[in-house]
Order: C-alpha cells, then structure tokens, then sequence
C-alpha cells in the first residue's frame, strides 16, 4: 500500500501521528526546504509558533518544486491529524462531474456527437 506523506514543521519534541501516513518532523524550516528537495510530500504542516516570513519562504518554495503539495498550518499536535487529512482531501477529492459511460452504444453515440 501507498502511504501519504506529510513533512511536519515543529519545535516541539514529540512526533506527531497521522493515522496511516508516513510522518516525518523538522525543527526548522531551512531543514525542511533540505528535505523537500531531496523528497516529495503531499502535504506539508506548519506550527503556528513560526514566524510570517518563514512560512512565506517555505510556502514559496513548495510552490516551485511541488504544484501538488499542500501547505497547511496547525496549532497543537492534537489538531493536526485532522488539519492534515482535511486539507489534502479537500484538494485531492476525486472529481464527481465525471460522466461514466457503460455500454456500447452510450460510447458510440457520444463519439458521434463530439
């Protein structure tokens, strides 16, 4: 099976769970641009106790290498299972407008039509 993967940004010393993902935890957000750059992650999480300009940096470098990664911010461990879970299916949810086809003539008479 495929794990998800978060990168959590914290000063905290405890490591955070997310049930079913592969968490890995940094302390500062230079370690964590290290560590995008050497991996992909689905969703990135940010402590609130950080300060604007370090989220905007790393914010912008998520950008750059990574159009589907997701940048979250959280205020406590208790939180942010959910504030991770969220924020990636909220983004990632499979599309509903998809019309299915089911049978040979559906298939053929849309083909016609386009």
């Amino acid at each position: 099976m495929r794990h998800l993967k978060v990168l959590v940004v914290t000063t905290d010393t405890t490591i955070p769970k997310v049930l079913n993902w592969k968490v890995s935890t940094v302390n500062a957000v230079e370690m964590a641009i290290e560590k995008l750059q050497q991996q992909a992650y689905n969703v990135v999480a940010i402590s609130k106790s950080f300060n604007i300009e370090d989220k905007s940096k790393l914010s912008k470098v998520i950008s750059i290498l990574y159009d589907d990664a997701t940048l979250v911010e959280y205020t406590d461990n208790k939180t942010i299972s959910e504030t991770v879970k969220t924020s990636y299916w909220r983004k990632n949810k499979p599309n509903t407008q998809s019309n299915y086809l089911d049978n040979s003539f559906e298939i053929k008479l849309a083909n016609s039509i386009n």
